[in-house]
């Protein structure tokens, strides 16, 4: 009787494994991209082109080769990390609740990429 309960526990232990791998999975997010990013966070207010308020902003401020953000030379980590936590001018701060300061670096990255 010992065994059969033995077996039946062991079984049922062996049963659930997967799933409790699953649910490891979900409670680690993926990384997100700064690519990715971006596009949620950064893309609506300062892609090229009209409809863009960011760049439209930018342009009358910076001049046009200063307006798409991806594209500026003039941008550094800290400023990015101000701009996204304080605000700027017309953009609102983010809190770290709504993209983390990881996030903010990732972002920073790619845009640094993406100026070079």
């Amino acid at each position: 009787m010992r065994i059969r309960i033995f077996a039946l526990v062991l079984l049922t232990s062996a049963a659930l494994v997967p799933f409790a791998a699953i649910d490891a999975q979900q409670a680690e997010p993926q990384k997100r991209s700064g690519e990715d990013l971006y596009q949620q966070w950064c893309a609506g207010c300062h892609d090229p082109g009209p409809g863009h308020p960011g760049t439209m902003r930018m342009e009358g401020d910076f001049g046009p080769e200063n307006s798409v953000l991806r594209d500026m030379q003039a941008i550094n980590r800290p400023l990015i990390h101000y701009a996204v936590r304080q605000g700027f001018q017309m953009m609102p701060p983010f809190r770290p609740t709504e993209i983390t300061d990881e996030e903010v670096d990732r972002i920073a990255d790619y845009l640094l990429e993406e100026g070079q």
